[in-house]
């Protein structure tokens, strides 16, 4: 059931692991990032770690993760488990302690991505209502023991990512168009039909606000990733589900009222992608987004002014990324244990190695949290 205006304003370890990194990049300011993890033994964990590369601490997940939200109020986050996953593990950041394991309603499963709202007292995650083969948010309580409230539709099939809008009640979620079941596993089960949008819905009272649709013919693009400029510009990463031997633009970006705008790399670029993104991320200073695509082992970078392709680099595997502390500055993960610095160099694009821990492979996303104070 969807939650109301009334009922919203009424709302008043496990081990710790440390791996030996080698570091080779310093910062002046120490700074904190999360991402979920597998170690050489096969087990899964989610991991903090500092812009050195030294890993502060982890928590082990019973399978694999996805996404990690920060808590905006608190020093907590939540955990995400991937799709089919029907878990989502919140920690406190500070004494590294599971705070609450939620299990996902009878009927649903979790897609991996959640966001806070913005006073951190709601946590709106995407769910598959598989039987009825329908998107749905599902909204917990943080100051209630992460209780869940009830739920709204995605207004689509799939949705992956969602985040917030400036004004801290809009929504904007990914619905990837894709129908998933878990007695199939990851198996895709409409690609002749898929449909994927871009839906604005008022967190509220779970309104449908518009929704944007890619042209028939790109129906096979799915809508996976987003990230929200100041402006309320949404960068768009996205994946295909056609023939291998297409190539159509996977980035776009939206705002206000306008169509989707396609953007495409020059040709071998745009090849190299191999029809799959990853993450994205939007610089600090708002005006630069980064997308990886780790089969192509490559990340692109794009103007958020007019969607031009500004350049890119290539690590292999790469797929978490998220803001570094500099304006055009992004910090990157890989699936051997890498974690780089990539940075503006004469035009082009300098990529640093900050460390490495062969033993872990980073999953798909990394996210960071600034604000918590660590355990010495």
């Amino acid at each position: 059931m969807a939650i109301n205006r009334r009922q919203f304003l009424t709302l008043t370890t496990s081990s710790l692991l440390q791996l030996p990194f080698r570091a080779s990049a310093k910062a002046s300011k120490p700074r904190h990032w999360l991402s979920c993890q597998r170690n050489a033994a096969g087990r899964y964990a989610v991991s903090m770690f500092t812009d050195q590369g030294r890993i502060a601490w982890s928590h082990d997940l019973s399978s694999r993760g996805h996404a990690i939200a920060i808590n905006p109020r608190r020093t907590e986050a939540a955990v995400l488990a991937r799709r089919p996953g029907t878990f989502i593990v919140v920690v406190d950041l500070r004494t590294q302690a599971p705070i609450r394991q939620i299990e996902s309603l009878a009927g649903r499963h979790f897609y991996g991505h959640g966001v806070y709202d913005p006073e951190g007292r709601l946590l709106y995650a995407t769910e598959n209502d598989y039987e009825a083969g329908i998107g749905v948010i599902g909204i917990y309580d943080a100051a209630d023991g992460y209780r869940r409230l009830g739920e709204f539709p995605s207004y689509g099939i799939g949705p992956h990512e969602l985040k917030f809008l400036n004004d801290g009640i809009t929504l904007v979620v990914a619905n990837g168009g894709i129908r998933t079941h878990p007695d199939t596993g990851r198996a895709k089960l409409n690609l002749a039909d898929m449909q994927a949008n871009l839906t604005y819905v008022n967190a509220t009272s779970g309104m449908f606000l518009d929704a944007y649709h890619l042209p028939k013919t790109l129906q096979q693009l799915s809508i996976r990733h987003i990230a929200v400029a100041a402006g309320d510009k949404v960068c768009i990463a996205m994946q295909y589900q056609g023939k291998t031997g297409q190539h159509p633009p996977l980035v776009a970006t939206h705002q206000g009222q306008e169509t989707l705008h396609l953007l495409s790399a020059p040709e071998p670029i745009q090849t190299a992608m191999r029809n799959y993104c990853g993450s994205v991320a939007i610089d600090t200073s708002g005006q630069l987004c980064a997308v990886t695509s780790p089969r192509g082992g490559l990340i692109t970078l794009w103007s958020m002014t007019d969607g031009q392709f500004l350049g890119s680099s290539t690590l292999v595997d790469c797929c978490g990324i998220s803001a570094g502390e500099a304006a055009s500055e992004f910090l990157v993960t890989n699936g051997d244990g890498t974690v780089a610095r990539l940075t503006p160099n004469n035009g082009g694009w300098t990529l640093a190695q900050v460390a490495k821990a062969p033993s872990i492979r980073w999953d798909n996303h990394l996210t960071t949290s600034d604000t918590v104070a660590l355990k010495s």
